[in-house]
This record gives C-alpha cells, structure tokens and sequence, in this order.
C-alpha cells in the first residue's frame, strides 16, 4: 500500500472509531495552495483530494459492512453525513428540521398457506395446486373473483394499449412464448402495466412449453420468499401458471383459438366461456423495517429567489455483504459506488459553506439509500418532498466519479434542458480543471434510468447526471478505495461546485429544450 492511500486509511480509521463519525477538515477551510483573489475559486480550492480520499475511505470502510439498506452500517454512513453538515453549520432539511427522513422499507411475502387459485362455472373443472400448476408474485390486492378473459400474447397486449377500465371487473390471461428469459420479464412487466391502466387487479400468464421443470421451482422459490418493499407491495398480482395447467383452464372455458396456445380471435378480451377464478394471494410481514435519507439546506441569499432550490443527490447505500471473491473478500465496500459520489455532495456543500455571499437560491444536499434496491430514496423523496417540489428548479446527481479516464466526465441527460450548455460553458470557462465533459457513449446501457435524477426528471424537473463509468470491480468486492482516482473525484467535485453556483446565482431557472421535455416524457413513461 502506497503512502497516499496508507494516509487515507490511517485518517478514515480514526473517523470511522469516532463516535459521534466526525467530518473531515476539522469542517474548517482547507490550506490553499496560494493566494486566491476569486471567493469562488477558493470555495472550490477546499475541495481537495485528500479530503475526498478520506471521506471516501470512511465511507468504504469495512466498518461500514457495504452500507446495504436497511442495515447498521448505513445508519453509520448516515450518521457520518449528518454529523458532517452540521459540523458546517447547514440545517436540517427533513421534517420537523431533522436531517434524516426515513422512508418504509418492510420486508413482506407470500403467506403461502392460504394461497389458492379456484374455478368455477363449468364442468369437470381443473384442480390448481399452488406451487406444482401456478406460482404467485404477489401484489396489493390478495383476494379476488373475477371473470376470466383472453387477451393474447402477452406482448402484443401490450403493444395495443388497452383503454382505461378495459378490463374493470376482469381478469385477463395471456400466454408468454419461449423459455423464461429477461425478454420474458420485460414482457411480463409491459403486460401488467397496461392491465393495471386497463383496470385490472391481476394478471395471469400461461408459461410455454419451453419453461422446464426446474426453471418453474426456481420461480416459485423466489418468488414465494419474502422481499424488500417501498412503503408496501403495490404491483399488480401475478399468476404464472404451467402451460399444461393453462390448456385445462381454456379447455374447460371452451374457448376456440386459431392455431396454437397463444393465437388470439379478436382484438378484444375473449371470454373463456363462463369460467370465473376466485385468487387468494395473502401477504405477511417478515420485518417492518425503515431506511434514512439525509437531507439538508444552505438558504439562499436571494429574498425573492431563496424559495427556489437546487437539489444535489447521491446515494449513501450499496449492496452489503455477499459471495466471497477469490481473495475471500466478501464485503462489498462500494468505493466509487457511490462513496466516490457522496463525499463529492458533502465535499461541494462544505465549498459553499466557506462562501461570504451565499448564491441566490437555496441548496439542497440530498444523501439517499436505497438507490441500489431500485432508486428508492429518491423516489420516495420525490413522492415526500420536503421542500415544494414545485420549487425545485434543477437536479445535479452524482454516481460513480472516482475512477476511468482522468480527463473527462460524462453528464448524462445533458442533451434535454439548458443544464448542458450551462455545464459545458462552465468546463470551458475553468480550463485549470483539466475535464472534458463528454456526452453519454453508452446509451445501450440506459443509464438515464438508473441512478436517482431519475426520480427528478420524471417529475420534469431538469436534472443532469455527473457518472465516470462502471469498471470491472462494480459490484465486486474490489470496489476498494485504493483503487479511487482521488485527483480526479477532487476536479469533477470542483466542477460540480462551479456548475451548481451558476444554476443557483443566475436570475432565470433553467429550462428543457422543446425537444428535450417530449423526448423526457416518452423515455420517463417506458422507463416506469
């Protein structure tokens, strides 16, 4: 281990001993290089390497045991951050003026006993066995009885675009081609959004053929086994039945259908002849658990624009302790992803605490959890914003900063709103960064959907993404701070600081390009 990193971990070690976690720095302004005649610029001189190593290494501490949510060790990353604001002075953005909003993250199953899938209505009707002929994803309601009814390929379903409340009342069956792939899940997830838009309450789908024995248990495994939820289940039911089981229910119904198991006869649901299912899919609670987020708000020194916020976010949390790698290394410290992020939050709100005049909006510094589950913090932020979301004119997330070429920056989205030629004149503007900022080289990879702008700009709020680029140790045991680009996590903290200072300082908010806002729209929807 080199001296840089020996250091780093020596000064993470004792934060990390220290209870209350205290902030790097003392909280106090860093030692300048030289003089600095520009306040801005030596704002943006507190933002160091060595303080963003050192936080980074608090952070990715195995201490931390991989920060997974919900556990201690994210409540000691959160209690780090929030002892790090309020070291600077900031206030507490949650309610009641805390720093932590927690949001519901309970643990809820299947209680398998009294699951059950019933018929009636016609003759020498099927026996359905949970577990052998159908398995369950459960949903928010547990209990129904409903008409059956065809509607195809489960593909072509969705392609059509069944009217609202098309289905009140009903309960659809489509079948699934194939073997059970990821083309399968992505099919299942479009089927079910447009039944619940269609006024459904569940969704039945008819496996093929081509889905073996033991691909079957392993679904009914998963899915019968408790999982982490925001707030409660509210999906819509699912019912995946066997195609052997499927073939009785339409039997029974004698429903014609042209050709093979999946071709529909009308454009519309088909009743299958009179049958009627009566489905019992209840649910219990394993754990009742919360998970935190950390919020807080350097005022604005605008009178008439300190109502208006621009929000910074990151996530705090990342996926915990798993399968050991080859070294035996089995806690997933998440360096870059996303300590790298983080710390750039706390180091950029600490730069504006060291400012004389404050910039005209207010700030928002925003830690999340639960980004790694599925961007559940920020959503749940979000849907429970603590300051109006009306106000809220910009987003700048950061993920994944630390690591890939030192000389440019990727700022995902930046193409919808004013918010990339802002960030751009910025970069020029400040050549002693030494940052390219480039546009996304990976949209095969939909990285627009999977960090927490997300959340914001599907709300249209113009929202940007600062993001270096997965590596080889993502989600990997060896996501270790030893590994961080210190240097370059300092340079694009320091353009973060100097982006979001001429967002929050400029008299106009920013603004989606005509283009931008139609294309946000129509990626926000399918990205549901």
């Amino acid at each position: 281990m080199n001296s840089r990193i020996l250091h780093a971990f020596t000064r993470a070690f004792a934060l990390v001993l220290t209870v209350p976690l205290t902030a790097c720095g003392g909280g106090g302004v860093a030692e300048l290089p030289g003089p600095v005649d520009d306040p801005l610029a030596a704002a943006a001189q507190t933002i160091t390497s060595e303080d963003m190593i050192t936080r980074i290494g608090v952070l990715a501490h195995d201490s931390m045991r991989g920060r997974d949510t919900p556990s201690p060790g994210l409540e000691m990353a959160a209690r780090y951050i929030v002892d790090s604001f309020r070291r600077m002075g900031l206030e507490g953005g949650a309610e009641g003026g805390e720093f932590i909003q927690r949001f519901p993250f309970p643990l809820i199953g299947l209680d398998t006993a009294g699951v059950a899938l019933e018929l009636s209505g016609a003759e020498n009707l099927p026996s359905l066995v949970f577990g052998e002929d159908f398995v369950v994803s459960p949903g928010e309601v547990q209990s129904l009885t409903a008409p059956l009814v065809y509607v195809g390929p489960a593909t072509a379903f969705a392609d059509a675009r069944p009217a609202a409340a098309s289905l009140a009342g009903l309960l659809p069956l489509a079948n699934l081609p194939g073997e059970f792939n990821r083309a399968t899940q992505v099919a299942i997830n479009r089927a079910r959004a447009a039944a619940q838009v269609a006024g459904a309450q569940a969704i039945l789908f008819a496996l093929s053929a081509d889905v073996p024995d033991a691909t079957f248990a392993q679904l009914h495994r998963f899915l019968s086994s408790p999982r982490r939820t925001l707030g409660g289940i509210t999906d819509l039911t699912v019912v995946l039945l066997r195609q052997p089981a499927a073939a009785r229910i339409l039997a029974a119904g004698g429903t014609r259908l042209e050709g093979p198991l999946g071709t529909p006869t009308a454009a519309s649901p088909v009743p299958i002849g009179d049958l009627r299912a009566s489905l019992a899919a209840p649910l219990q609670v394993a754990a009742d658990d919360e998970a935190p987020n950390v919020i807080a708000i350097l005022r604005g020194g605008d009178p008439e624009l300190a109502d208006e916020y621009v929000v910074f976010s990151a996530h705090m949390d990342h996926v915990g302790v798993g399968r050991p790698d080859e070294t035996g290394d089995s806690i997933y410290n998440g360096a870059d992803d996303d300590a790298s992020g983080t710390s750039a939050i706390i180091e950029v709100a600490e730069a504006f605490t060291n400012l004389l005049e404050r910039p005209r909006r207010s700030l928002v510094f925003l830690l999340v959890s639960g980004e790694e589950k599925g961007l559940l913090g920020s959503r749940w932020f979000s849907e429970h914003p603590t300051v109006p979301l009306e106000n809220i004119v910009a987003n700048i997330n950061v993920d994944m900063i630390g690591r890939n070429a030192p000389d440019t920056i990727v700022v995902i989205g930046q193409e919808f709103s004013s918010l990339g030629p802002t960030v751009h004149g910025v970069a020029a503007r400040n050549p002693q960064l030494g940052l390219t900022v480039a546009e996304d080289p990976w949209p095969e990879e939909r990285f627009f959907f999977r960090s927490d702008h997300f959340n914001f700009a599907r709300k249209e709020i113009p929202a940007i993404f600062f993001f270096a680029g997965v590596h080889e140790d993502y989600h990997q045991p060896s996501d270790e701070v030893e590994k961080i680009d210190e240097d370059k996590a300092a340079r694009v903290a320091r353009l973060i600081f100097y982006t979001a200072h001429a967002i929050a300082d400029a008299v106009p908010p920013p603004t989606w390009t005509e283009e931008g806002l139609e294309q946000i729209r129509m990626l926000t929807a399918g990205g549901r």
